[in-house]
């Protein structure tokens, strides 16, 4: 659907309409980082500041926003007050507190945070990450990605960066840890890129603002895996390391048993039954996919569905997915 059709649809009202009728619904938002402005190349899971202000504004406006954990047992319980919703954020990256904190907090709006946690107080980022600062610091016109299977491709101009950053996270999602670390050190020696390079956009939480942020009460925290390997890809011990350990870490860290787990990458095919074994061995109640949808009391609780929202969201269309037009 192009972008004027869905301006046209606000402006007939149809979110309203939506909005009306889903209103028992809980809108939960999936967010990742937040950044001053937006990045070159693209980077979807980094969102520029005003469109996230906006966002929030509209959201404000129109919601009930409750704490991640509190919505779901009122949902559970057929408590939820009409027109509900929880804010969420992947990953940990210090914007959460930074970039977007300070619009959350004049809204008084909470969030929940999910933390990969052997990231947390490290210098390391996400793998995907890594590979976007590999191709944004890469000073070369082309580079061979023939141990990916892709061949040679362009980076001369923003567009080409960005395709061939699209084209290399693609063919490293069903690699192995071991196999993507060695790969994307590959990427970095061939385009001559420092990997210890790590810009402020980047930067993950301490373990120290966390704490801090829980004292506060407007943050809450789980775990989001300990490494960020896609589930349904790895062992069955690397499931439950990665599922449970990360419980235990924001557990020792924070004294409160989290209840909700957030699966990495999150789509269907990226978390199967052992992990849903896991989760729920673990002592969650719940577990949080990246599936376009909102939630209602029939849903699979270990497979909840969101409102991704990347850098390319139009507001309109933002405004339409929060109400239901799905």
């Amino acid at each position: 659907m192009k972008p004027f059709a869905f301006r046209a649809a606000s402006l007939l009202g149809v979110g309203r309409m939506l909005r009306r009728r889903h209103r028992d619904r809980l809108l939960v938002l999936m967010y990742h980082g937040v950044v001053e402005e937006a990045l070159e190349p693209f980077c979807w899971h980094q969102l520029p500041l005003d469109a996230f202000r906006r966002q929030m504004a509209w959201v404000a406006r129109h919601y009930y926003v409750l704490p991640l954990e509190q919505a779901l047992a009122l949902l559970r319980e057929g408590a939820l007050p009409e027109h509900s919703a929880a804010i969420t954020f992947d990953d940990g990256y210090e914007s959460v507190f930074e970039t977007a904190g300070p619009v959350l907090t004049e809204l008084r709006l909470p969030a929940h945070v999910f933390l990969v946690t052997d990231l947390v107080g490290t210098s390391e980022v996400p793998w995907p990450d890594r590979v976007w600062l590999a191709v944004h610091h890469a000073s070369a016109a082309r580079v061979d990605l023939a141990p990916l299977g892709l061949g040679r491709m362009g980076l001369e101009t923003p567009g080409r960066r960005a395709a061939t950053l699209d084209a290399v996270l693609e063919a490293l999602k069903g690699r192995s840890a071991v196999e993507k670390d060695a790969l994307i050190g590959r990427l970095e020696a061939a385009l001559g890129v420092d990997p210890a390079e790590r810009p402020d956009d980047f930067r993950m939480l301490t373990w120290e603002q966390v704490e801090a942020e829980a004292a506060k009460g407007l943050f809450t925290f789980g775990p989001h895996s300990r490494t960020h390997e896609i589930l349904s890809r790895v062992g069955d011990e690397e499931v439950e390391r990665q599922v449970a350990g990360s419980r235990e870490d924001v557990e020792r860290r924070l004294g409160t048993k989290p209840t909700v787990f957030a699966y990495p990458n999150g789509r269907t095919e990226d978390f199967d039954d052992r992990a849903r074994r896991a989760v729920t061995e673990a002592g969650f109640d719940w577990a949080l996919a990246t599936e376009l949808g909102l939630v209602d009391r029939d849903c699979d609780p270990l497979a909840l569905p969101r409102i991704p929202v990347g850098a390319d969201l139009a507001f309109s269309r933002f405004c339409l997915l929060c109400s239901g037009w799905l």
